[in-house]
């Protein structure tokens, strides 16, 4: 990763509006390189500021957009990060959206209703199908994460909501409150789609 600031602004793209301590956790930054960060970038104009959490500027966003280039020269022109691109989002993250989909609504008489989470076999074999796909991407994404072992991370953290939810944490699947498997899963594809200089399919 570059300097402290660029990669505070990164991560500020990722996770929308969040305090120092959720930064830190996203990239294992170091909280007072943060803080410092953030303080210049408030001062700059390329965050906000609002009762101790931060969110990413238009200003903000177009210096990450003429740094990334550079930053990412080396992954954007590496034809085997593209393959594994395209299998990811052809294969894997399509899967993740459509199992999400399915672990918050059920089929009733044709129609889908919200999953109130009666029927624990339902359950149990989505999260054992999330766990098939997570295998499989760590696979896929190789590639880039010789490159880049930041997206690494990203893995291990959706493996500790998977197995949170294995536990019977249910909301460590999908809740946005949480770092929850699709929450993470979600911070990670814009992770590596900034990197490799892509658009977001959906």
């Amino acid at each position: 990763m570059p300097d402290p600031y660029l990669s505070t602004l990164h991560c500020l793209t990722l996770k929308q509006l969040a305090d120092v301590e959720g930064l830190v956790a996203i990239l294992d930054l170091d909280p007072d390189d943060v803080k410092s960060a953030l303080e210049r970038a408030v001062s700059d104009g390329t965050a906000l500021a609002a009762r101790g959490k931060y969110m990413i500027s238009p200003a903000g966003r177009s210096a990450l957009d003429d740094a990334y280039p550079q930053w990412f020269a080396k992954e954007r022109s590496d034809a085997e990060i593209a393959s594994a691109m395209d299998s990811f989002e052809s294969g894997v993250n399509k899967q993740v959206l459509s199992l999400t989909t399915a672990w918050q609504t059920t089929e009733v008489a044709g129609e889908r209703q919200p999953n109130d989470h009666s029927d624990t076999a339902y359950d149990d074999k989505i999260i054992d199908k999330l766990g098939t796909v997570l295998d499989r991407t760590a696979a896929i994404l190789a590639p880039l994460i010789a490159a880049q072992p930041s997206v690494d991370r990203f893995l291990g953290r959706i493996a500790d909501a998977l197995t949170r939810a294995e536990d019977g944490e249910l909301d460590y699947v999908s809740s946005v409150r949480i770092d929850s498997f699709h929450t993470v899963w979600f911070q990670m594809h814009e992770h590596i789609l900034r990197i490799t200089g892509r658009e977001r399919d959906e």
